[in-house]
């Protein structure tokens, strides 16, 4: 069994780096280092440690000033090659995240409580955050035979199927609560050192893996008859993405899936973390977020694809959830161009 990654790339605002700085990593090894943000928006540091059995930790830090507020800020570019099909996990604290992947092309948000889940082999990213508030990211990988020798096979596969990335290479966010990120940002805030803190940290990991795994085998369990509540969650879990408009009462969307209100609205707490309108309500409000940095669409008709009644209560939506309204975050994040 692999025990490293074959190799890693960091590109970009690499303190004291003269071009790209490839690091071979090897098992057990553990590299921090400043990362130079554009003095006028802040600055951070990262810290990776490998771990044995195919597994690794990385935690990256973010402190923006002031002049950062409403832009999206690139911190690195990493280019990676995990030497096979591997697992990861991403979290976030304080802010959120957009990513820009290339392998395939796509962007991606993450925040609290909605953690980024990845199956790949081959990686290029372009993370950039959200320069209103600082944040922290913590991520846990391990190659996929490691996660299959951790929790079977057939409970690996059912995982990976649950989480939605089962395909090579696959990306999904997700919601999740915020107690298993704890997990994996309370493991790296220890002052261990070490093979004390490379055990602590494989012990994080499967205390991790445990409570995931749980919560998405179990999330979904059965109804009174033993029958499993999951497809009818995972229909309308699609169907709420495909969605335009207004959103169809609770008691509609529990008559076209076939189950109780109340019932339809847990079994979907289970499986997402949130209810069914704290979901959709923050899914929309994420779209029209990059509706707004990315193209001239008017308020106003992104307010009713949005399924606001006016556009006010689009307004104060936007504002609790980001801080400000959305016509400031326009006009601060179009000068802010995606490389």
């Amino acid at each position: 069994m692999s025990t490293s990654f074959s190799s890693l790339k960091l590109r970009w605002l690499i303190e004291d780096a003269a071009g790209p700085l490839e690091l071979l990593a090897t098992e057990g090894d553990q590299l921090g280092r400043a990362l130079r943000i554009d003095p006028a928006m802040g600055q951070g540091y990262f810290d990776l440690l490998q771990l044995p059995y195919g597994s690794s930790f990385f935690k990256g830090v973010q402190r923006f000033l002031p002049a950062a507020s409403g832009h999206l800020v690139p911190v690195g570019e990493f280019e990676i090659d995990y030497g096979q099909p591997s697992f990861m996990v991403q979290t976030v604290r304080g802010s959120r995240i957009c990513h820009r992947e290339f392998l395939p092309e796509q962007r991606l948000i993450y925040e609290e409580g909605r953690d980024l889940f990845c199956h790949m082999e081959k990686r290029h990213v372009i993370p950039m955050g959200d320069g209103s508030h600082d944040s922290e990211m913590v991520s846990l990988c391990l190659h996929r035979s490691s996660l299959e020798a951790l929790l079977g096979e057939a409970e690996a596969t059912a995982l990976l199927e649950a989480l939605g990335i089962r395909e090579l290479p696959s990306y999904a966010v997700r919601s999740m609560p915020k107690a298993f990120a704890g997990l994996l940002h309370g493991a790296m805030a220890r002052p261990l050192k070490g093979s004390v803190r490379k055990l602590f940290l494989q012990a994080k990991a499967l205390e991790y893996l445990s409570a995931i795994s749980e919560h998405l085998q179990l999330g979904m369990r059965q109804d009174s008859r033993g029958i499993s509540l999951r497809p009818q969650v995972q229909a309308l879990h699609d169907y709420l993405l495909d969605l335009a408009g207004k959103v169809p009462a609770l008691e509609a969307l529990a008559q076209k899936f076939g189950l109780p209100a109340r019932r339809l609205n847990e079994a979907f707490a289970l499986e997402y973390g949130e209810s069914i309108y704290s979901f959709i309500a923050g899914y929309r409000l994420d779209q029209a977020r990059s509706a707004l940095a990315e193209s001239d669409i008017p308020m106003k008709v992104l307010s009713d694809r949005l399924g606001y009644s006016h556009v006010n209560h689009f307004i104060n939506a936007f504002r609790r959830r980001f801080g400000e309204p959305p016509g400031r975050f326009r006009s601060s994040a179009k000068p802010q161009k995606v490389p």
